[in-house]
């Protein structure tokens, strides 16, 4: 079992530039673990009928107009959203039945304690699910003023602002020709400066695990600012005004969510002490898909380990 540890924190340091402006891992009912359990459903039906729906069933038999596809990829992602918000309240309820159930387990002096930890997970929950959907409404006014046809995940929510660029603009093959060079480069040099950052020397040690992943998230947030203002000079006047309003709306909610969380840390500390309180913050990890529309590295981008790839474009053109 220990053999899996360095390998797990080996693809945390290899996750896509989305996770880089985002707030820490909540996880519980977080969006990182609700993008990993929606892409595992959707592959393995877990929410489907036989892996069938209407929207598959209308693409698969029918030929259909660029304008019709874009009705349905529309409906598509409204059915998204209303699949997601159904499945929380789903976990509510069962929530909710099982919480007396898991009660009645623990001793007599325990009984108290739990339940105020799940409440104030629970209001932690509450709170950041409430700035999650004030913040998909404002990606969503921004999608529509920029017309942007391509749907964009429920359980997919942007955490950089690389990510803003990809999934709120409207974007010309020659801008994401070099929007993908920009990101090479940043990758190049995420790469490049990984290697500064010292490992545990024992990766059962929860402490160093925690510190290392503090250090690689700082990094990568460094590193995907810098890619973003080059993405940015690539936008005309009108795609930077729905830029700038979308990139408020991120700050704005990780703002929050960071606000919610230390908040939470802050009674749970009280509840069952520091140490475990920061074993749960440095837990687990839910990973996430790859590639561009899951926020990952454009085609060709590298990897880190891999070897330099060539020259790409230093400065940006305005399109």
């Amino acid at each position: 079992m220990r053999r899996w540890i360095p390998a797990c924190l080996a693809l945390l340091v290899s996750l896509p530039l989305a996770q880089a402006g985002g707030p820490p891992d909540r996880g519980g009912r977080g969006d990182r673990g609700d993008r990993f359990r929606t892409m595992m459903e959707g592959r393995f039906g877990g929410t489907q009928r036989d892996g069938s729906d209407a929207f598959d069933a209308v693409r698969r038999y029918f030929d259909l107009t660029p304008e019709q596809q874009a009705a349905v990829a529309k409906l598509d992602e409204q059915r998204q959203g209303e699949q997601r918000e159904a499945m929380l309240e789903i976990n509510k309820k069962l929530d909710k039945k099982y919480l007396p159930l898991v009660t009645e387990v623990l001793p007599a002096d325990q009984k108290p304690k739990y339940e105020q930890v799940y409440a104030t997970l629970e209001a932690r929950d509450d709170a950041t699910e409430a700035a999650r959907k004030e913040f998909r409404e404002v990606l969503a006014k921004v999608r529509t003023e920029q017309k942007v046809q391509r749907p964009m995940p429920s359980s997919f929510l942007p955490q950089t602002k690389t990510d803003l660029v990809r999934q709120c603009i409207e974007l010309t093959e020659p801008q994401r020709a070099a929007m993908d060079g920009a990101q090479r480069e940043g990758w190049g040099a995420l790469r490049d400066k990984m290697g500064a950052i010292a490992r545990p020397q024992d990766w059962r040690d929860a402490e160093a695990r925690q510190k290392f992943t503090e250090a690689m998230r700082k990094l990568r947030e460094e590193v995907d600012a810098q890619t973003a203002e080059a993405m940015v000079l690539l936008l005309n006047d009108e795609q930077k005004k729905g830029y700038q309003t979308a990139a408020a709306a991120l700050d704005a909610y990780n703002k929050k969510a960071a606000e919610t969380d230390s908040a939470c840390e802050k009674k749970l500390t009280e509840l069952v002490g520091a140490e475990k309180a920061k074993a749960m913050r440095a837990g687990g990890f839910a990973p996430q898909g790859f590639g561009p529309a899951q926020g990952g590295p454009p085609p060709g981008a590298p990897q880190p380990g891999d070897a330099p790839k060539g020259e790409v474009p230093k400065k940006a053109t305005q399109f």
